[in-house]
């Protein structure tokens, strides 16, 4: 059982860091953001959303004490601070790109956190915004599910994929995305800089999801940040599916990296093997070549 010993709790927030004394496991979500309104001496018109774990999650149920919120004594959670008006402001007057990659909106900025420059990207982007560990639930799927996981569809014998999907410099797509969807129970949102596309995989059937870029070969993660420079344990990455302010800070980022043409052709590029040297064009080349040789070293060329 649980006394009635105060918790101390660090809440972080656009303008800085605060310490709460007053909480106690029976505290609830509500008062706990009373108490954070009073420390932050919000204004009537403003409210508190918090968010907390790893990646940090929205904590949305007022009525859950902190204790069967999960919330323990040295606990440090995000608060994002909210203007109450009735009326959404035009998405020109809300949104500013402060520099390349980083959207400012009412409650932090949307910052592109940019992944290695290799084939693993697209894993680390989920692992930056959901979870490590990922080709090992790749692969499971895989061996688990035939019917649907087929030599057709992958392209290659399916003995073959999963042997080369859990090699660490084999690169991932459509496919993978959908898994992780799937497993973890979120909706993947994947914005394409070239087109302005966004695939999302698992659409309509959950509450939250996960924003990340994709450049034409390469992956990165969007997060939502304090501070212009704030480190990334300060991050956000999962969002409600009814948050459509973040979705369109997304569009805004991306529009501006696709104005200054920070994305790759993958129909007409040229890529070179660093195993062999054969010189390939486009992305179906490189798959092709990759599922014949098993070699995953490409560089691209002009």
């Amino acid at each position: 059982m649980f006394s009635m010993l105060e918790m101390r709790l660090r809440v972080r927030h656009a303008g800085g860091q605060v310490t709460l004394s007053d909480p106690t496991p029976e505290t609830t979500i509500l008062e706990l953001k009373q108490y954070i309104s009073k420390a932050l001496e919000l204004q009537l018109t403003q409210n508190v959303e918090i968010s907390g774990g790893y990646p940090p999650k929205p904590i949305t149920n007022d009525t859950l004490s902190l204790q069967h919120a999960g919330l323990k004594d040295g606990d440090t959670l995000n608060a994002r601070i909210i203007d109450n008006v009735n009326t959404v402001p035009q998405r020109q007057t809300t949104l500013k790109i402060i520099r390349d990659g980083i959207v400012e909106m009412p409650t932090g900025f949307l910052t592109l956190r940019v992944m290695d420059d290799d084939n693993s990207c697209l894993f680390r982007s989920i692992d930056t915004t959901i979870s490590s560990d990922l080709r090992k639930v790749i692969a499971d799927k895989i061996r688990s599910d035939p019917l649907t996981y087929s030599d057709a569809t992958l392209g290659q014998p399916r003995d073959k994929y999963i042997d080369w999907i859990q090699k660490p410099n084999s690169w991932g797509g459509a496919i993978e995305l959908a898994i992780f969807s799937s497993h973890f129970s979120i909706e993947i949102d994947s914005i394409d800089v070239q087109t302005g596309r966004i695939d999302k995989f698992g659409e309509g059937n959950y509450e939250e999801r996960v924003l990340i870029v994709y450049s034409g070969i390469h992956y990165d993660a969007l997060a939502l940040a304090p501070t212009v420079d704030s480190p990334t344990d300060f991050d956000q990455t999962r969002f409600f599916i009814t948050d459509n302010y973040v979705l369109e800070a997304s569009k805004e980022l991306v529009d501006g990296l696709r104005k200054k043409h920070k994305y790759t052709d993958v129909a007409n590029f040229t890529l070179k093997c660093e195993q062999c040297n054969t010189g390939l064009k486009g992305e179906k080349d490189a798959q092709e070549h990759a599922a014949a040789t098993g070699h995953t070293h490409f560089t691209e060329y002009q």
